[in-house]
């Protein structure tokens, strides 16, 4: 089909824009992600598409998901303690932990955080309450005092409560800081490194309602659709010391180590369940409530996105099923966006390595963000879908958002601080994704918009790329992390020749699996493959 005539997009885009902040003049506007509806200076960075790629399915609409998944892998006697986390993971991700085959991949699952929530929602869906059980292993090289947990909803003001906190049982009187976003737990018995314990917190929050809250609306309830991005106390994570600075208004505000989750979650009953991980039950407990119980790892976040008029079309590559969720009327939309995320699997994994779990899903809804990334589960903006039609703007969101499953899920990074290293390089895979999928002219194309829309829309002002969040006022954000970060890529990717770049981003992969990467690695590697040194290259555009 015809993308749309350019100044028609951008003059969409604007009014969507303008539609999505309106009701919410309180609260500043993030900047946006990848797809998200820019503001006049800027434009989204999407293939110029003439056709739309065949769906492999062509699937009937359902009101409840298809149950789920293939049987768990007999455990290695090992991992047996984390058998039901296995099935969320393709075998071989799962294979991988075998201490008979990767000893340090099983120590460095021994020693990753692990959440059980037990989590209820309230019948009309305005506050949940929870307990949630931690357990942390210390693998820093400190003694720790104390362990640091961010209650995100506070960032927003939502007003989450903490009740009772235990630690190996005792309790423990905890402290309140950053505005009651940072959870200071006091140990009772220092922890050595290499030590572990178990936290116990029960806590409750209203759900905060209305389009733009709680970040983009990670977490809000907004015209039925329910969203429980970051709603639990989470572990911060520590490199030097304990990372409590305050997330800048834009960007994400997540920085995690990977971690295992196991949530039980209680709801009204015609809710359709869209959640990171794999849904091993659903249980209805007679009263008009069900029980979820959902799980998964390892997992930078835990995020469900519920809606009670959810429609669902499925497909599959390989052995990954793929979902995507979507209102009624929007079936045009949900085939599309299920088709987008099924070929970008297909072309990252030939990039960069195989994805990790049985199943992706892509859920529509409304944020004020084009779309936003958790582990497994993508969200796309619930605006993408009544024009699909347009499908610049609507694929490069669902590409864009995929490509975060390699560049922030299983490769980590400290989204506040280095956001470039993962928000420039899912901009490149984009760019990989145009040109296996649409050729170099298309390619060329989509270049030419990040030179001239993004970069260009703040002047094509030579900051440096690798700067944190708050260093980027306004439009910066957008322009140099989304648009001069991508072309540093491409710069680096002609230095190298594309051999050794693609060898860099598969080394990269790989050897950065469920750990935090660093700009100093990155560097690092991508000198080493290139046998040269690219100072010079990394003065230039990252700082």
């Amino acid at each position: 089909m015809r993308p749309m005539h350019p100044i028609a997009f951008l003059l969409l885009m604007l009014l969507l824009s303008l539609a999505g902040c309106a009701s919410t003049p309180t609260l500043p506007t993030p900047t946006p992600d990848i797809g998200t509806a820019p503001p006049a200076t800027t434009s989204t960075l999407a293939p110029t598409a003439t056709h739309t790629p065949t769906p492999t399915v062509t699937p009937t609409p359902s009101r409840t998901p298809a149950p789920s998944i293939t049987p768990t892998p007999t455990p290695i006697s090992a991992l047996a303690p984390w058998a039901h986390y296995a099935d969320a993971l393709r075998p071989a991700a799962w294979q991988a932990f075998d201490p008979a085959v990767n000893p340090a991949a099983f120590k460095q699952l021994a020693g990753m955080t692990t959440y059980s929530l037990t989590v209820t929602l309230a019948p009309d869906l305005s506050r949940l309450s929870g307990i949630a059980r931690i357990g942390y292993t210390n693998q820093t090289t400190a003694t720790l005092d104390a362990i640091y947990l961010r209650l995100f909803p506070n960032l927003w003001r939502a007003g989450m409560t903490v009740g009772g906190v235990q630690v190996a049982g005792t309790p423990v009187t905890p402290t309140l800081q950053s505005n009651a976003s940072i959870l200071r737990v006091p140990l009772t018995t220092p922890l050595i490194p290499g030590a572990a314990t178990a936290l116990t917190i029960t806590y409750a929050s209203p759900i905060l309602p209305g389009e733009g809250a709680g970040n983009y609306g990670e977490f809000s309830l907004d015209r039925g659709s329910l969203a429980l991005g970051h709603s639990y106390p989470s572990v911060v994570a520590y490199d030097t010391a304990w990372r409590l600075e305050k997330p800048a208004e834009q960007g994400d505000v997540t920085f995690h180590d990977a971690a295992f989750y196991d949530v039980a979650l209680t709801g009204p009953s015609d809710l359709v369940v869209a959640a990171t991980g794999a849904t091993l039950a659903e249980t209805a407990n007679g009263d008009g409530a069900t029980t979820w119980r959902l799980s998964g790892g390892p997992m930078r976040d835990f995020n469900v996105i519920a809606h009670a008029d959810y429609r669902l079309y499925s497909g599959t590559v390989g052995d990954i099923t793929v979902n995507s969720y979507f209102m009624p009327g929007a079936e045009d939309g949900g085939r599309k966006a299920l088709t987008w995320a099924m070929d970008a699997l297909r072309v990252f994994e030939k990039e960069f390595g195989p994805y990790p779990y049985r199943e992706l899903d892509v859920a529509a809804m409304p944020t004020i963000a084009g779309g936003i990334e958790y582990p497994g589960l993508v969200a796309i903006d619930i605006r993408a879908y009544q024009n699909p039609n347009d499908e610049t703007f609507f694929e490069s969101v669902v590409v864009h958002e995929v490509a975060h499953q390699w560049w922030y899920n299983v490769v980590g990074n400290d989204q506040i601080n280095h956001p470039w290293l993962d928000e420039a390089l899912a901009q490149y895979s984009t760019y990989l994704y145009v040109l296996a999928t649409y050729g170099e002219e298309d390619a060329q194309g989509f270049v030419d918009r990040v030179t001239n829309l993004r970069w260009g829309g703040v002047g094509y002002k030579e900051k440096p790329i690798g700067l944190p969040v708050a260093a980027y006022p306004g439009a910066e954000y957008s322009g140099l992390v989304y648009g001069r970060g991508p072309l540093f890529l491409l710069a680096l990717r002609e230095r190298l020749g594309e051999e050794k770049m693609a060898e860099f981003l598969r080394r990269y992969y790989t050897e950065n699996t469920w750990r935090i990467a660093t700009p100093d690695g990155f560097r690092r590697l991508a000198e080493e493959v290139a046998g040269v040194d690219l100072g010079d290259l990394f003065r230039r555009w990252v700082g």
